[in-house]
């Protein structure tokens, strides 16, 4: 049994003239989401073994106030800033062929990839487009899709959505 969560980045800032989409920073509510989510994680127990993180500056924050526990092995991939579900869909993959250990991995990314992958992961629930994105995938979402088989041979329509947390269910 496996388990993946797919995490997307807490809410930025505009970009201000002449910033990069890249660069762009969580705004304070952006940080209370990510911090609100930590806790909640650390309450039900939930922790990834392995992060696999967009190198963008705002996923990147979101991450560091998650405060998870360690241990947990950290990966930084720009293919999650550039790529679309495919790339993520290989980035759990082979975090699963890299550690071949590990049973969980976190991806830390963005829309409209997360919400995609989300819908095509999570499969197994009936109806398979899954009640729970139908208002879409928030700032600061995240699904937990618990797989029968190991990281390395996740597929789409094979997992069961075992939690979503979203920061407006935390008010």
């Amino acid at each position: 049994m496996s388990q993946v969560y797919l995490l997307r980045h807490a809410k930025a800032v505009w970009p201000s003239p002449g910033q990069k989409d890249f660069d762009r920073t969580l705004d304070t509510a952006g940080i209370e989401a990510a911090r609100i989510l930590g806790q909640e994680l650390r309450r039900s127990g939930l922790k990834p073994e392995i992060v696999v993180c967009s190198t963008a500056i705002r996923a990147r924050q979101t991450l560091e106030y998650l405060e998870l526990e360690p241990p947990f092995v950290l990966d930084q991939s720009e293919k999650l800033f550039s790529g679309g579900p495919d790339a993520y869909l290989m980035a759990i993959r082979m975090a699963g062929l890299e550690h071949e250990t590990a049973n969980s991995v976190m991806l830390v990314g963005h829309n409209p990839m997360m919400e995609e992958l989300a819908i095509a992961l999570a499969g197994r629930g009936q109806p398979p487009s899954h009640p729970d994105f139908e208002s879409g995938f928030p700032t600061a979402g995240l699904a937990v899709i618990r797989f029968d088989a190991p990281l390395a041979e996740v597929r789409p329509g094979t997992g069961e959505l075992q939690a979503f947390f979203t920061p407006s269910a935390h008010h």
